[in-house]
């Protein structure tokens, strides 16, 4: 079926329900705000968060009672997208959701080694029954690492964590899980996307391997900087097909440049924004990572009039949104002003004095 019969109709829909995320001007009242009962009621008032932000009417707004309801609403995108298409595209789209599939039995883990200490650990889950097969409630009727991982035994997780069940006492046992299960989830969502035409689907999977650039980029400067961790093992939970730097260029990276090198290393590629500042690099990196995604992501939602980007784009979008939203929730608790609140977000607000 020819992309431009594919997509038009979905991308319309995509492009009506894009038009309904927050303007520059709400971001501009939102971080002009009191406090997180005030964001609050400007987004359930008059904003698509409110699809799930109303279950907490009549309430006492706590902000993690908040970030939790946005979060679902990244689920719930992704609902509305899925039934728009058909294979290869919706199998594409089930394995993107994955990801919170994965944080939920994180999670759980963290709950059953006494690493977190949310109470509500039942409202914190945010998997789409869509589609999950495990029963996360379940999980959390068991007090012990081993019986959850009996009941996981059906699953592909099991497989890939068996071989950490041994190690549950060493401190380094939750950070393990985290990285193995990202690895997977990347993996299994790149499987996915050999699948899709490349047609229809290239520049959108190019930002995805892109995406996977920095992320491995970040975990090795950060790794090399601050975990007391050999080469050896920085090297093993680096992410494979990125965009512009493969295992090899990777591995050169980690066993031949000195900290203080990665700046002239990088110095002439498209990645040198993150490590061409001397003062601030730690603090500003996240941010940087996502605003040049956000920026890519912009690129590709106008270029992409007839193909799958514009939906992977919008996807995105709102992801990067409800992180502003964290982001501005969270300053509230330090009273910043609008000034400052802008310095953290992914999107760019131009605030005036």
């Amino acid at each position: 079926m020819p992309g431009n019969v594919k997509f038009s109709g979905i991308n319309t829909k995509v492009s009506v329900l894009r038009s309904r995320l927050l303007s520059d001007e709400d971001y501009k009242a939102l971080m002009e705000l009191q406090g997180v009962k005030e964001v609050y009621n400007y987004l359930n008032d008059k904003t698509v968060y409110h699809d799930v932000l109303f279950m907490l009417i009549g309430q006492k707004i706590h902000r993690g009672d908040v970030e939790i309801a946005l979060h679902k609403y990244n689920v719930l995108a992704l609902e509305k997208i899925f039934p728009m298409l058909e294979d290869p595209y919706k199998t594409f789209i089930k394995r993107y959701m994955l990801k919170y599939e994965i944080e939920d039995l994180k999670l759980i883990i963290e709950k059953v080694t006494g690493k977190t200490n949310a109470v509500n650990i039942s409202g914190n889950l945010i998997s789409s029954p869509v589609v999950t097969k495990i029963d996360f409630q379940d999980l959390l009727n068991q007090d012990t690492l081993k019986k959850v991982f009996d009941k996981i035994k059906d699953t592909k997780y099991h497989r890939l964590l068996e071989p950490y069940m041994e190690n549950v006492q060493d401190e380094k046992f939750n950070f393990y899980i985290e990285m193995v299960l990202d690895r997977y989830y990347y993996s299994q969502l790149l499987k996915a996307s050999k699948k899709l035409s490349e047609k229809d689907s290239k520049d959108a999977i190019d930002l995805i391997r892109q995406n996977i650039d920095l992320f491995n980029l970040e975990w090795v400067y950060r790794a090399t900087k601050y975990y007391d961790m050999s080469k050896e093992e920085i090297l093993n939970f680096v992410l494979d097909n990125g965009l512009k730097l493969n295992y090899d260029k990777l591995k050169d990276l980690i066993y031949s440049t000195e900290l203080s090198k990665f700046k002239d290393y990088f110095a002439n590629t498209e990645y040198k924004f993150l490590f061409s500042h001397d003062y601030d690099i730690d603090l500003y990196m996240q941010r940087r990572i996502e605003r040049f995604m956000y920026y890519k992501t912009l690129n590709l939602y106008k270029k992409s009039i007839l193909d799958f980007g514009k939906i992977l784009a919008y996807i995105l979008f709102v992801e990067f949104e409800i992180k502003d939203l964290m982001s501005i929730i969270e300053s509230k608790r330090y009273k910043l002003p609008s000034k400052e609140i802008s310095k953290y977000l992914i999107r760019t607000i131009e605030v005036v004095d």
